[in-house]
């Protein structure tokens, strides 16, 4: 479930206020670092219908090695821990879709280093796999960079 503060500053944003109207808001509540993480990792409306076609693009090539895990954890069809252990990227994805998919910077900054610790792994190294890692780190990089520039962080 959202959390209040995660939903008031999603309407306000909606509203057109900035970041820095909404921190000057909220900055005296009781839980002003929450108010701070909410903030910065919450997009601009504008961003979002900016760059809405490339975080499909992204969301589309996450959800194609999602499924492609699930399938190849579940076509063993034996109930043991390597089915529990296989499991643990594709609901890792799940989230990071999640929030790539609500335009948050955590989704992306997940995404990014992810992608880059599974080049590590040398069932990636083949050109299909390296292709759709080079993807997903391209893309996930070039959004976050656009979407939530240092400059613009909210710092206390």
């Amino acid at each position: 479930m959202a959390d209040k503060f995660e939903k008031e500053i999603e309407e306000l944003l909606q509203k057109g206020k900035n970041k820095t109207e909404i921190w000057q808001m909220f900055r005296n509540d009781k839980e002003p670092l929450k108010v701070l993480f909410y903030l910065n990792n919450s997009s601009l409306p504008r961003d979002r219908k900016k760059f809405q076609v490339i975080n499909l693009l992204l969301a589309i090539v996450l959800l194609f090695i999602t499924s492609k895990k699930l399938i190849t954890a579940l076509s063993f069809g034996a109930l043991d821990i390597f089915l529990v252990l296989s499991l643990v990227v594709p609901v890792i994805n799940i989230y990071v879709l999640r929030e790539i998919l609500r335009f948050h910077r955590i989704g992306y900054q997940f995404l990014f280093v992810l992608s880059c610790l599974s080049l590590l792994q040398p069932e990636n190294h083949h050109e299909q796999e390296l292709f759709i890692l080079g993807l997903l780190i391209g893309l996930s990089g070039y959004l976050y960079k656009q979407m939530f520039p240092a400059k613009n962080q909210i710092r206390v």
